[in-house]
């Protein structure tokens, strides 16, 4: 049996749901973390959910994170909530000694980073300049014709605000804030390629209509109309990635490039990125592949 990691209102994991069936995933969502019964001891566990389904150390298979801490526990002290998320932790770690897991853990940013990845990807493709600084330091680096300031960790502001990929003037970069800039890419196409196991699924989208310069502030999430085009790599392009994905010990994720003139250029590697946007339908088989990886030894 899969144990899916995850929270009770995650669009991703009802397909998987949908299509492996019940029986075949124990799904324990973090929000509801009270309705489920679970012992841990340092021999064995088990947790049952309100149905009376059960999943053991005796009888998982494997198991897959899904954004479970993205979920907020509602009228839930402060205390409990960081004990049941130690819980959690727990559980995830014992399948993590025990050879049990897909995908990546939600800390593998932490541990490795985006600078650290680009200096690897470094190797295998072109990148655009990129700069952190504190203080301002090292700004003299980036050239002048254009400049985008991005978020190192995806958080939101005090108000829940979000920074998309920004445009910002050099002359207004303040010393007082910590900053993560990369030169301007002027390109004909975003391209992201969804890893999953041993495949390689490549999608463009063209960028001549975009309103921003951050493709996530166009796109409608209201609707299943199909946005990206999937494409095949060419040899050399995915034996980059493979042998990228071999360096960071991946075989999940998602790589985002900007093609220019037929060339990709590297911007990121998101170790726990959405895929289903790319394939609302199934019509290119995501779903099936993703059920594959998670049930295959």
């Amino acid at each position: 049996m899969i144990l899916l990691i995850t929270g009770s209102r995650d669009g991703t994991s009802d397909l998987v749901v949908r299509s492996l069936g019940n029986k075949n995933v124990f799904r324990f969502n973090f929000d509801l973390f009270y309705d489920y019964r679970l012992e841990f001891t340092a021999d064995e566990w088990r947790i049952v959910n309100p149905e009376n389904l059960e999943i053991s150390s005796r009888t998982i298979k494997t198991a897959f994170w899904w954004k479970a801490f993205s979920y907020f526990i509602k009228e839930a002290d402060d205390f409990i909530v960081e004990e049941v998320k130690y819980i959690f932790r727990e559980i995830y770690n014992w399948c993590r000694i025990h050879r049990k897991l897909r995908g990546n853990p939600p800390d593998f940013h932490n541990k490795l980073g985006k600078i650290n990845i680009l200096s690897i990807a470094k190797k295998y493709f072109s990148i655009p300049h990129t700069l952190v600084t504190l203080g301002g330091l090292g700004l003299e680096r980036l050239v002048e014709e254009g400049i985008v300031a991005k978020s190192l960790t995806s958080g939101t502001t005090d108000t829940s605000k979000v920074l998309f990929t920004t445009r910002v003037d050099k002359e207004r970069v303040s010393p007082k804030f910590p900053w993560y800039l990369q030169n301007l890419i002027n390109a004909n196409f975003d391209v992201t390629v969804f890893i999953c196991g041993k495949s390689q699924f490549a999608y463009k989208k063209s960028r001549e209509d975009l309103v921003s310069i951050d493709w996530r502030k166009d796109q409608d999430l209201s609707s299943t109309k199909r946005e990206w085009t999937r494409f095949d790599l060419n040899s050399d392009q995915s034996l980059r990635i493979r042998e990228f994905c071999d360096a960071i010990s991946v075989d999940w994720g998602r790589l985002d490039f900007m093609e220019v003139q037929g060339q990709l250029i590297f911007l990121e590697f998101n170790a726990n990125g959405q895929w289903v946007f790319l394939d609302y339908d199934n019509a290119d088989g995501l779903v099936d592949h993703v059920c594959s990886y998670l049930i295959d030894d």
